[in-house]
């Protein structure tokens, strides 16, 4: 917003290979400036920032969008089973990967109590053992 307002951005600073620095804006739309949560020149970390905060998208300088968060499903009913096929799908403490890692959930069929929006992921669901939570999206509902 203050770069656009103040006409700054021919003022961009220039990466080491001599071109321009790109930005990347996390905003619910690109003509509401005042929603921005963050002006961010790593893009992997402009997507985190919008995973994190439902109906946000990241905008590259021209406004247009370059990530979107996969909208998570409308919350499922409780309790359903999953089947884990892979060895190495993590548990973590919280519904997002800014959580740390419990440990690896071995393959097999378990129960979701909860599910919950989150980090990478368009869907978390709780284990009812409680000792954390799976990415669904690496989970075949039963």
């Amino acid at each position: 917003m203050y770069i656009e307002k103040r006409k700054l951005t021919p003022y961009d600073a220039k990466d080491s290979g001599g071109g321009t620095v790109k930005w990347y804006r996390v905003r619910k739309t690109w003509a509401d400036s005042k929603s921005q949560k963050g002006t961010y020149k790593v893009l992997a970390n402009a997507k985190k920032c919008a995973d994190q905060n439902p109906g946000y998208k990241v905008f590259d300088a021209d406004g247009k969008v370059v990530y979107e968060p996969k909208t998570a499903e409308p919350a499922a009913k409780v309790p359903f089973l999953v089947q884990v096929k892979i060895s190495d799908l993590n548990i973590k403490k919280g519904p997002g990967t800014n959580y740390d890692r419990v440990q690896f959930c071995p393959p097999g069929i378990y129960t979701i109590v909860t599910t919950s929006s989150g980090a990478w992921a368009s869907l978390w669901g709780k284990l009812k053992s409680g000792i954390g939570w799976l990415s669904l999206d690496f989970c075949q509902r039963v």
